[in-house]
């Protein structure tokens, strides 16, 4: 199933006082800014908008109820961190992705979520570990791979709750800028026409309670073990349904 397109039609003029530039120094974000900032997180995190795509502020004004200020503001949010960029001719996009890219931001995950693997094991807390066993369920009931939003929803959910298990501050604010930065990547993938292979899913959901087994008993060289094993699966499962 192809995800669920925005609005992508893009209004030059739009960007005339996009916040995220010197204009913008010292606009404070408002509750509806912030408000706007959650949802298009969510819609990029749920595989609504994929590399390329363009975005038009009057669009997602209309489809959000807002005027064009908390967008405006919202959108330089994630300009920001990259996971919006405008355009040479001053039009909204999600950036296109290529290969030397991905590789870049997969080296970093590795580092990055090995890491907080290793802290979350550190941490030796059972019950937050266990938890992570509610994301593997959910996707052992869906459609993983097929029903492209659940799917995505599943896997962020399960990433965002290992970054979290860290502890620490840092780790989980890089951790969410690597998400929206490939969460466009992950949604095309997976939006391939080709068949999902069922014994890869569950060979990444063994791994995946491996790595809780290994969170519970603090154990935090296999914890970063089994989430760079992971996450190399999983890229090239993925980098395999692009013909990379």
């Amino acid at each position: 199933m192809m995800p669920m397109r925005m609005s992508i039609a893009s209004d030059q003029d739009d960007l005339a006082t996009l916040p995220g530039e010197a204009e913008t120094a010292g606009i404070d974000t408002t509750t509806l800014a912030q408000q706007v900032y959650l949802d298009l997180e969510s819609r990029i995190l749920g595989g609504e908008l994929l590399p390329g795509d363009r975005v038009s502020l009057r669009g997602l004004a209309a489809t959000l109820g807002t005027s064009m200020q908390p967008v405006r503001e919202a959108v330089g949010r994630l300009v920001a961190v990259h996971a919006l960029e405008v355009t040479p001719n001053r039009s909204l996009r999600v950036p296109p992705v290529d290969r030397a890219t991905t590789d870049d931001i997969w080296a970093m995950r590795l580092l990055l979520e090995g890491e907080a693997a290793a802290r979350f094991a550190e941490r030796h807390q059972a019950d937050e570990a266990r938890s992570l066993f509610v994301h593997s369920k959910v996707m052992r009931e869906i459609r993983y791979g097929v029903d492209l939003e659940p799917t995505m929803r599943a896997i962020m959910a399960w990433n965002q709750g290992l970054a979290v298990g860290s502890g620490s501050p840092l780790l989980i604010e890089n951790i969410a800028r690597l998400r929206l930065r490939y969460a466009p990547w992950l949604a095309m993938a997976l939006s391939v026409p080709r068949a999902f292979e069922a014994p890869f899913l569950q060979f990444t959901l063994h791994i995946q309670d491996e790595l809780v087994l290994a969170l519970e008993a603090g154990d935090a060289a296999a914890a970063r073990h089994l989430r760079c094993a992971d996450l190399r699966s999983f890229q090239r499962y993925l980098y395999g349904r692009l013909d990379w």
